[in-house]
């Protein structure tokens, strides 16, 4: 979804853009451009920005990502976009977790990355996935590839909650 701040910009500029050139001027030829021209301050935006980098390597181009035409994205996989959620480094920074380490792989934090691509826990699971900055044209290339890389996501963090879950009680006895 485009950032509220921008779609507020695109909306006053329809609006000045009408009353400029008055009524008889097609709407939808003056909104096509003002939604073009705020998917331009968006992908800017997005390229500069310091925080995301994670998300900006999977979703390099944000109007190909709001335009795809499939891909329900789920709570999970939002969680993996993010890098929220069950993975330790994350859980680390809010002081849920003693240390952003891979309990399997101590010397890596426990990120999306390093789950998805380098951890032995779920390395045989993964099989071949492609590397982050294809991932995504791979997943919106057919439903199977989006579906099966999906329940892959789905299965890995439903794993870290339960070891979550577990560390929890263990920490609790």
């Amino acid at each position: 979804m485009i950032p509220v701040d921008i779609l507020a910009m695109e909306m006053r500029e329809i609006y000045l853009a009408r009353a400029e050139m008055g009524n008889g001027v097609p709407v939808d030829a003056i909104r096509r451009a003002e939604r073009q021209a705020s998917l331009v301050t968006w992908q800017v935006r997005w390229d500069s920005a310091t925080n995301g980098r994670w998300t900006h390597q999977l979703i390099p181009k944000v109007e190909e990502w709001l335009n795809r035409g499939r891909g329900e994205v789920n709570f999970h996989l939002t969680q993996f976009l993010t890098g929220h959620g069950g993975f330790r480094k994350y859980l680390h920074k809010y002081r849920h977790e003693d240390s952003p380490e891979c309990p399997t792989c101590p010397s890596a934090s426990e990120d999306p990355e390093h789950v998805l691509y380098y951890c032995t826990r779920y390395r045989g699971r993964a099989g071949v996935v492609p590397p982050p900055e294809s991932l995504m044209a791979f997943m919106l290339a057919t439903d199977d590839n989006w579906s099966s890389t999906s329940q892959l996501i789905i299965g890995i963090q439903r794993d870290l909650r339960r070891c979550e879950r577990e560390r929890r009680e263990r920490s609790d006895a």
